[in-house]
């Protein structure tokens, strides 16, 4: 069954499938940088009012489950989040 969310003027229910690559996909995430990443899309997805559902990853590429409200500019989120992992 699908689980909506609400806010004043609307009813959504808004899931994302982001998949991040690394650069010419090298194997260079190591299982401490996946849950390091862990840590850090947490922090972010939360400061944006998002609800990382799920993340995983391999050696050369992850990705991250989550649920956003409308208000919310994918653009901006996604930037600042690749920002802010490949700062750490």
């Amino acid at each position: 069954m699908y689980e909506f969310n609400r806010n004043r003027h609307s009813v959504y229910s808004l899931n994302y499938h982001l998949v991040v690559v690394t650069k010419y996909r090298k194997k260079c995430i190591s299982e401490e940088m996946l849950n390091r990443l862990k840590e850090i899309a947490n922090n972010v997805f939360t400061s944006f009012k998002c609800e990382l559902m799920e993340i995983n990853g391999e050696e050369d590429h992850v990705h991250l489950l989550f649920k956003a409200p409308p208000q919310v500019q994918l653009s901006k989120l996604i930037n600042n989040f690749k920002t802010v992992s490949s700062r750490y």
